[in-house]
């Protein structure tokens, strides 16, 4: 039985400075205790952090009464970090908390009252409660949700709702479920960088979870920032989003009938990355399975060659 309610995680590298927003987002939540016990832990796995991090984060485990779990480990990566901060998480769900962004006092709470609103064979069939975002100015990030207080099936969403403009979400996950996914494949453990879409559909389609959504804001997402990571990331980390592409394609060929926007996508990034790292062509055919994406491969190859620079510089 887990000790914890809930986990709050992030993982850090040089955000001393930007740290605080989760540090004083926690602190405010509108619910932290039942029972006289706190509902929740605070994990930081700091990824190689050269700057004051690791002094802050002790001041602050003075501070408290809440327990803050702090990790140094010799820069590997976020994916590295997110994993071994799944693999301490004690809490029945776990939310992700980026060190530079911010969360609104009732996040808890809602999760909280909504989870706690399910019987039991819903909590079994639910892997994680949907929410939305706002920017620092209190605009909202996207669109609402076409649905909201249902238990819906997870796979069916992403397919429904590919084309409605979303934009950047946030939900609270079933640690049970990141324990079992989240998980680095051995061919990909030198990579610093994979996508974080490749672990959710790791979840989504292979796991098959039912989702619940909410159209409440509760996640502040800082825009405009300088030092934000997505920027240009493409050509930082090609080798990252290669290897999810192919991953993809080759795993989940099922998704090329539900939706072959979708995977066609996937196939077109394979293709693009692969000719940016110079992979011969026969490298290329041999890293699908079976004769008929090597097929499609050959339909693709032209096309790609075509949207390679767009694609790499974010253009589409």
């Amino acid at each position: 039985m887990n000790r914890y309610f809930l986990s709050f995680f992030t993982p850090t590298y040089n955000r001393a400075h930007t740290l605080h927003r989760v540090y004083e987002s926690i602190k405010s939540q509108t619910l932290q205790k039942k029972e006289g016990k706190y509902l929740f832990e605070w994990i930081i796995v700091d990824d190689g952090s050269t700057d004051n991090t690791k002094e802050l984060v002790e001041k602050w485990q003075k501070e408290v009464e809440f327990e803050i779990v702090y990790v140094y480990q010799e820069n590997q990566g976020k994916p590295a970090a997110s994993s071994k901060g799944i693999e301490l998480a004690r809490g029945d769900l776990f939310l992700f908390c980026d060190s530079d962004d911010a969360f609104l006092p009732g996040t808890l709470e809602t999760f909280y009252d909504v989870w706690n609103g399910f019987n039991k064979l819903e909590k079994e069939k639910c892997g994680g409660i949907g929410v939305l975002c706002q920017d620092q100015n209190g605009n909202i990030i996207g669109n609402d949700y076409p649905v909201e207080y249902k238990i819906l099936s997870t796979v069916d969403t992403i397919f429904k709702w590919r084309n409605i403009g979303l934009g950047e979400t946030w939900a609270v996950l079933k640690t049970e479920n990141l324990k079992k996914a989240f998980v680095i494949p051995a061919e990909a453990k030198k990579l610093k960088f994979i996508p974080e879409t490749f672990f959710w559909d790791r979840i989504v389609f292979e796991l098959k979870p039912y989702s619940y959504f909410i159209n409440k804001r509760l996640r502040v997402y800082y825009i405009n920032e300088s030092e934000n990571i997505s920027q240009n990331i493409r050509l930082k980390y090609p080798d990252g989003f290669l290897f999810e592409s192919k991953w993809f394609i080759n795993h989940y060929k099922f998704v090329l009938l539900k939706s072959p926007k979708i995977y066609i996508k996937h196939f077109l990034k394979y293709i693009v990355f692969s000719l940016h790292n110079n992979d011969k062509f026969t490298d290329i055919v041999g890293g699908l399975d079976g004769l008929g994406l090597k097929m499609l491969l050959i339909i693709f190859f032209i096309p790609s060659i075509f949207l390679k620079d767009r694609y790499l510089k974010g253009v589409i």
